[in-house]
C-alpha cells in the first residue's frame, strides 16, 4: 500500500500553481487520490518562472499563469470554519499533524488543503516543547488562504504566502542525519569555459564606448552563454530548491530591468548606474538576517523574531590572466544602493510578488528546524514524527531540476556599461543559534502557549 502512496505526487503540484508549458489535466486513480478530486496539475512552473525539459530557467507567459490561477481557484477546498479567519495566534501540534498525515496515508486518501498549507500559518513566533504530551507546538499568526490571479497560495487578508508542509518536510529531512549541512545555498554562476571566452572578448574590445557598446554587450552575452545552477543542503528536486532559484532569478531580472519592478520604491539597478561606470559584473545574493532567539528558564519555550531578508553585493570581475572570479576593486556604489533599496522594500516586494514571500517562509522554516535539531527538542519532548522522518513512507512531489540560466547583457542608460549578473541565495541559521539568550519573561507566557482546544492538529 505504501509503495503506491509514494507515487501520489503528494502535494498535487497544483499547490504551487505549477504546470509544464500549458495547463494539463491528468486522470487520477482512486487508489492514489480521493475520488472527489479527479484531476491534478503536474509540471514545472513556480512564481511565473518555468523549468523546461532541459532544465533551463525562463519566464512564463502572463496568460499562462492567469490560466493556472483560474483553475487552481476552482480546485481549492472550502476552508474549515475555525481556520477561515485571521488570528495572531495559531497553534500547530506537530504530534497531531504527524498522526493526521499517517492516517491519511493509511486510508489512501489525498491530503487536505489545510494540511498542505499548514492551517494558513504565515509566521512562526514560538516553538514550544510539551514533554507531558510528547509534543512540539509551532505558534504564530495565520489566516484563510486563496489562489491569487497567478496561482500563488496567499493569505486572503495579507496577500502573503502561507507556509507549505512540503517545504517543512524538505528542510526537516535535510537536517535529519549526522552529516547534516550547515548551510543551504543556491548559486547561479558562469561555467569555466565561459570565463576563458569572456577574457578573450575583453581583449578584443580594449576600449568600449557608445560606438561599440552594443556589439561588446552582445559578444559578452554570447561568451557567458548559460550560467549553471547549483544547490547545497536541500534536494534539487524539491519545491524548496525551486523557490530559492526563482527568487534569485527574479531578483536579477528586476535589477537588470528585464522585467519591471512591481513596486515604485525599487528601481532597477541599471537605472542607478553613474556615467563613469563601464564594465560591471555585479554579484547579488539574498540571505536571511535572523533576530535574537530567546528561551524560558527550562529551555522548553523558544521565541523567534521576524526574519529580515537582505540583499547583498560583491564587486566582481573576470581576471583574464587566471580566467577566474576575483572580488575586490572599487565598491560598486550603484549595486550597494540597489541592494539597500531591495532590503528596505523586501516586505512590500513580497506582497507584490509572492515568490519573495515564499523565500522568506523557507528561511523561517530553516531556523525553526535548525533550532529543533540543535537543541534536541524532539528528544526533550519524547516526540516521534515518523511521517516527517521516514522517506519511504511519505515522499513530497518531485520537481524538474533547475540546471541553467541564460545570460542577458544589458546596456545601461549612460550608453557605456553592460551588465551580466550572477549570484545566489544563502541560508545559514546555525550562526544565529550560537547566540541564544535567556528571557525569563517567557516563563509567564508558557501557560497560554501550551493550552490547546479540541482534537484537531490546529488550535487557537
Amino acid at each position: 500500500m505504501f509503495q503506491k502512496i509514494q507515487n501520489l505526487n503528494l502535494f498535487r503540484s497544483v499547490v504551487l500553481g505549477v504546470m509544464l508549458t500549458a495547463v494539463m489535466l491528468y486522470p487520477v486513480s482512486a487508489q492514489t487520490v480521493a475520488p472527489d478530486r479527479g484531476v491534478y496539475y503536474g509540471g514545472s512552473v513556480v512564481g511565473g518562472i518555468e523549468i523546461d525539459t532541459a532544465g533551463l530557467v525562463k519566464m512564463t507567459p502572463k496568460k499562462t499563469m492567469e490560466e493556472v490561477g483560474k483553475n487552481l481557484s476552482k480546485l481549492l477546498e472550502p476552508i474549515p470554519t475555525d481556520l477561515n479567519e485571521k488570528t495572531p495566534i495559531r497553534k500547530i501540534s506537530l504530534k497531531k499533524l504527524n498522526a493526521q498525515i499517517c492516517q491519511t496515508i493509511e486510508q489512501q486518501k489525498e491530503f487536505s488543503d489545510a494540511v498542505r498549507y499548514l492551517g494558513g500559518l504565515t509566521a512562526i513566533r514560538y516553538v514550544v516543547v510539551v514533554p507531558e504530551e510528547n509534543d512540539i507546538i509551532l505558534v504564530g499568526p495565520s489566516e484563510s488562504w486563496q489562489a491569487d490571479s497567478y496561482g500563488n497560495i496567499v493569505g486572503k487578508t495579507s496577500g502573503q504566502p502561507v507556509f507549505r508542509l512540503e517545504d517543512l518536510l524538505t528542510v526537516f529531512r535535510a537536517w535529519n542525519n549526522q552529516s547534516r549541512p550547515s548551510v543551504i545555498t543556491c548559486s547561479i554562476d558562469p561555467t569555466k569555459d565561459a570565463l576563458a571566452k569572456i577574457a578573450q572578448v575583453n581583449r578584443q574590445f580594449p576600449v568600449v564606448d557608445r560606438n561599440n557598446v552594443h556589439a561588446f554587450a552582445a559578444a559578452q552575452e554570447a561568451a557567458y552563454g548559460t550560467n549553471v545552477v547549483t544547490f547545497q543542503g536541500v534536494s534539487e528536486q524539491s519545491r524548496f530548491a525551486m523557490v530559492l532559484v526563482i527568487a534569485d532569478y527574479k531578483m536579477k531580472q528586476i535589477g537588470l530591468g528585464h522585467i519591471p519592478s512591481p513596486i515604485r520604491n525599487l528601481p532597477s539597478y541599471i537605472s542607478l548606474i553613474g556615467g563613469s561606470q563601464q564594465q560591471i559584473n555585479p554579484r547579488f545574493w539574498l540571505t536571511p538576517e535572523y533576530g535574537t532567539i530567546t528561551h524560558d528558564s527550562k529551555k522548553l519555550t523558544w521565541q523567534l523574531s521576524e526574519v529580515k531578508v537582505k540583499a547583498l553585493t560583491d564587486n566582481e570581475y573576470i581576471d583574464s590572466r587566471s580566467n577566474s572570479h576575483q572580488s575586490g576593486g572599487k565598491p560598486d556604489r550603484a549595486a550597494i544602493n540597489w541592494c539597500s533599496k531591495m532590503t528596505a522594500n523586501y516586505n512590500a516586494l513580497s506582497k507584490a510578488d509572492p515568490i519573495f514571500g515564499d523565500l522568506k517562509n523557507c528561511m523561517e522554516l530553516a531556523i525553526v528546524v535548525a533550532l529543533i535539531r540543535q537543541e534536541g527538542l524532539l528528544e526533550k519532548a519524547g516526540c516521534k514524527l515518523t511521517a516527517f522522518e521516514d522517506t519511504t513512507f511519505l515522499k513530497p512531489a518531485i520537481y524538474p531540476i533547475p540546471k541553467t540560466v541564460r545570460s542577458q547583457a544589458t546596456v545601461a542608460k549612460n550608453g557605456r556599461s553592460f551588465v551580466v549578473a550572477c549570484g545566489g541565495v544563502e541560508v545559514n541559521p546555525f550562526i544565529t543559534l550560537q547566540n541564544i539568550q535567556l528571557n525569563s519573561k517567557i516563563d509567564t507566557e508558557r501557560t497560554n502557549l501550551v493550552k490547546t482546544t479540541g482534537d484537531t492538529w490546529w488550535s487557537k
